[in-house]
This record gives structure tokens, C-alpha cells and sequence, in this order.
């Protein structure tokens, strides 16, 4: 992918992305986990159909420019969800499930630092820069959450 539009990536890759990896969880929560390790997936499960929704929303309300505009030199691909990422350690260790969630995270948050470094629009560098700190700040709170959890 060398060449893509903003609305484009969110609409056809970003939002899809999180209702995958939200998909991811919830059949991996089927498996039957510790009960710590249920709370955590609900959390993840949900966290992420919503940010599939806010990139929805999050387009609505970005300048039509930032989302009309073409990146031309993307160098790598966007991140596809491994299901594998979700070993059955994860099923009983919390820390292990943070860990993936962290890796489903790391990798859309550096495909984004990888468009802000291609891009040459300040309205779309504003728009994904937002979106990278959203992602940060999701992971933030769900290590928070299972810090919490931890404490139970």
C-alpha cells in the first residue's frame, strides 16, 4: 500500500482493525479464563468496538481536507490482528493478557507514527497525531484497569 487516502485507512482499516481485535477477545474469552482474566476481556472486548465507533464519529467531525488527503509514501502495511498473539497463558495470567493487548496496540499506534512521518498536511498531521495519543491513552487505562484488578 504505497499510496492511500485518509478515509480510506480509518473507514477500510482502522475502524476494522478494532472491531477484529475486539472479535479477537471475545472469542478467546469462550475459552474460559480466570476470573480476573474475564473482567480484563470484557473491558478489551468493549474498549475496543469503541474506538471503532469513535473513528466513525472522529472522521464526521475532521476537516474534510485532512480526510481527503492521500498519503504517497507508505512504506509499510497496515497491521492485520494475529489471533495468536492470544496464547493460553492469557487464559489465567493477567499480566500475559495485558502483554497481548499491549502488542494489538503498539502495533496500529506505530502505523500511525509511521503516517505522521510521511505526511505533509498539518490538518491530517493534527487529526492522527489525536488518534495516536486516543491509542495511548486507551492502553494507559486498561493497564490501569488491570492493575486494578490485580489488587482484587
Amino acid at each position: 500500500m504505497r499510496f492511500a487516502q485518509t478515509s480510506e485507512i480509518l473507514k477500510n482499516l482502522a475502524a476494522p482493525y478494532h472491531r477484529k481485535v475486539s472479535s479477537i477477545y471475545a472469542g478467546f474469552s469462550e475459552g474460559g479464563t480466570s476470573p480476573r482474566n474475564a473482567l480484563m476481556l470484557d473491558y478489551l472486548i468493549d474498549h475496543e468496538m469503541r474506538m471503532a465507533l469513535a473513528i466513525h464519529d472522529f472522521m464526521e467531525s475532521a476537516p474534510v481536507t485532512a480526510v481527503d488527503y492521500w498519503f504517497k509514501r507508505i512504506e509499510i502495511p497496515f497491521p492485520e490482528p494475529n489471533p495468536d498473539t492470544l496464547t493460553d497463558c492469557c487464559l489465567v495470567d493477567l499480566d500475559m493478557l495485558v502483554g497481548a493487548a499491549i502488542r494489538f496496540k503498539t502495533s496500529i499506534i506505530n502505523f500511525y507514527e509511521h503516517l505522521l512521518l510521511n505526511c505533509d498536511s498539518d490538518e491530517t498531521r493534527h487529526l492522527f497525531e489525536t488518534l495516536k495519543a486516543q491509542e495511548e491513552k486507551g492502553m494507559k487505562r486498561f493497564i490501569r484497569h488491570a492493575q486494578g484488578l490485580a489488587d482484587l
